[in-house]
């Protein structure tokens, strides 16, 4: 269980140093949002009754467009969509209507 959370973090660690390489602001914030909600939309841990406040801080200040934007396979592998959209909504960033966050609209 430890060295599947710590390969997933490895996972987006890289991710975030590839897109600092890229120049892509974007990714790299969307990427930090997800860190900070590591807690709140892991597959493998259960959900606490809210997100932290930093998750949130971090989704208000990116907001969710530049979170799903940096959404792909490897990623969404590790985390759970509809957490995801559970903390969008509790952080007061809730999803467009028919927009698409990974496999998820």
């Amino acid at each position: 269980m430890k060295k599947q959370i710590f390969c997933q973090f490895l996972v987006v660690c890289m991710l975030l140093w590839s897109s600092q390489i890229h120049g892509n602001r974007c990714d790299a914030s969307g990427i930090e949002a997800l860190r900070a909600c590591g807690d709140s939309i892991d597959k493998e841990l259960p959900s606490p009754p809210k997100p932290l406040d930093g998750c949130c801080t971090a989704v208000r200040i990116i907001g969710m467009k530049c979170v799903c934007e940096v959404i792909n396979k490897i990623i969404e592998s590790a985390i759970d969509m509809q957490k995801l959209v559970n903390v969008a909504s509790a952080c007061g960033r809730p999803l467009a209507p028919h927009s698409q966050c990974g496999s998820k609209s």
